[in-house]
């Protein structure tokens, strides 16, 4: 499994904030490099995205969830400065 691209990563997180993506689509993408037993990400901002985005579906009770469209702005918004960087 090749390294998402940073334009993929970017993609994950307009499809989650736009709602084209499902929490759980975002989140299950994420993870096959999160939880893989040897992540095979070399860019650092790519690796931290990935990482938040994982954890988009996790909830607090069965009814809420624990992040909120404010939060995947935020973590676009430092996606964002960690590659102009």
């Amino acid at each position: 499994m090749s390294e998402p691209t940073r334009f993929q990563v970017k993609e994950a997180f307009l499809g989650l904030i736009s709602g084209r993506l499902s929490r759980e689509d975002v989140a299950d993408w994420a993870n096959q490099w999160v939880f893989a037993g040897d992540p095979d990400v070399a860019d650092g901002a790519v690796w931290d995205a990935l990482q938040e985005l994982s954890g988009a579906d996790l909830q607090v009770d069965p009814d809420t969830y624990l992040h909120t469209e404010p939060d995947f702005h935020s973590w676009l918004d430092q996606f964002e400065q960690a590659i102009a960087e």
